[in-house]
């Protein structure tokens, strides 16, 4: 599967012209509404989708960027359809899914892979991100006010923390398929809106039973060199202390190669993680080799504490780990299916950390 590129949101001027010529598959553009965020929940029985919709306030083709050009609807029905359908009689207009920046799902959302099927029928881009919130509606109503498109300034935060180590991209593809097969799992950023602001607070991860588990945002760094989602542009701040001395490092590149083991019964997972580095504030003057193993002491504690969150404490498959022993030690894979739960359980994880000074 591709990995997820940045900036696979439309720009704010293609929307715009969408939005304002013509009709749009037999429908008038003035009659439809166009979701920018949406977030689904479930409880007791009954879905809950909290939509951001576009709105001009300006009544032109060009937004009006000092007055809010959003504005929220949510909908409940039995299913995620009716739901969807009861948030369209609270908007007066066609609900269009099509220009989704980002889906939002909460609690009570049992089974990804099966609800969010409805969203890949070409209804949402397969690419577009998905994260995790205990109040759904929340975000959908924050930032109404601020710019032409407040969802936008959603993916810029997500685009920013992402890069910056803090939380990792899982598309809504990637989401579906990972949570459909067996043991396997997804990380989800957690979204939290706070104070008329929004934040990115660490990740959550989803399995075909459900989301369970938290991994702070100093160890999602961990994730993202372990899934070896590390892209051109990234850009993980190390600060390094030695002796009362400081400095700071950054990690601009990354490759991250995993294998699996079995010897006696055991799992083991192996990863092997070269590095790119630089060396941004060295006031102190602390030893190039000091600053290179305080990084790599930091990568490996970062790691280990992803593995022990996803795999440890909450037996999910983040890493792939199912298909890494079917390729690494098949005939290892039959026993390990049977039970996957507890050789994850008891599984190892060795982290070897090699790194190459740059500037």
């Amino acid at each position: 599967m591709r990995k997820i590129k940045r900036g696979l949101c439309l720009t704010a001027a293609a929307l715009t012209a969408l939005l304002f010529t013509g009709c749009f598959g037999g429908t008038e553009v003035g009659e439809r509404a166009f979701v920018q965020l949406m977030g689904l929940e479930k409880e007791d029985g009954i879905y809950t989708v909290s939509l951001q919709l576009y709105k001009s306030e300006s009544g032109t083709a060009e937004p009006d960027v000092s007055k809010a050009n959003s504005v929220s609807v949510s909908g409940s029905g039995a299913t995620v359809q009716a739901a969807i359908a009861d948030a369209e009689t609270e908007a007066g207009k066609k609900i269009f899914l099509g220009h989704i920046k980002m889906l939002i799902i909460g609690s009570g959302i049992e089974n990804p892979s099966d609800e969010l099927a409805l969203f890949l029928d070409g209804s949402v881009s397969p690419a577009c991100p998905v994260a995790y919130s205990d109040d759904p509606a929340a975000v959908t109503e924050t930032l109404l006010t601020d710019g032409s498109f407040s969802a936008e300034q959603l993916m810029t935060i997500m685009s920013l923390t992402a890069a910056q180590g803090k939380t990792v991209y899982t598309s809504a593809a990637k989401l579906a398929a990972d949570t459909g097969v067996l043991d396997c799992a997804a990380a989800l950023p957690i979204v939290k809106a706070e104070n008329d602001t929004v934040r990115f607070d660490g990740l959550t991860f989803a399995r075909k039973n459900g989301t369970a588990g938290y991994l702070s945002e100093e160890d999602a760094a961990g994730v993202k060199l372990l899934l070896d989602a590390f892209e051109s542009g990234d850009k993980i701040t190390v600060p390094v202390t030695a002796d009362g001395k400081r400095a700071t490092a950054f990690i601009t590149g990354a490759k991250t190669c995993l294998k699996a083991e079995e010897s006696e019964n055991v799992l083991t997972v192996s990863a092997d993680i070269k590095l790119k580095l630089y060396i941004a504030e060295n006031p102190d003057g602390i030893s190039e080799p000091l600053i290179e193993q305080a990084v790599r002491e930091s990568v490996r504690d970062s790691c280990i504490g992803a593995f022990s969150s996803a795999v440890w404490y909450n037996s999910c498959d983040l890493f792939g780990i199912k298909k890494l022993v079917r390729r690494d030690c098949p005939e290892f894979y039959g026993r390990y299916c049977e039970n996957a739960e507890s050789y994850l359980e008891d599984s190892s994880l060795s982290v070897s950390v090699s790194d190459r000074l740059i500037g």
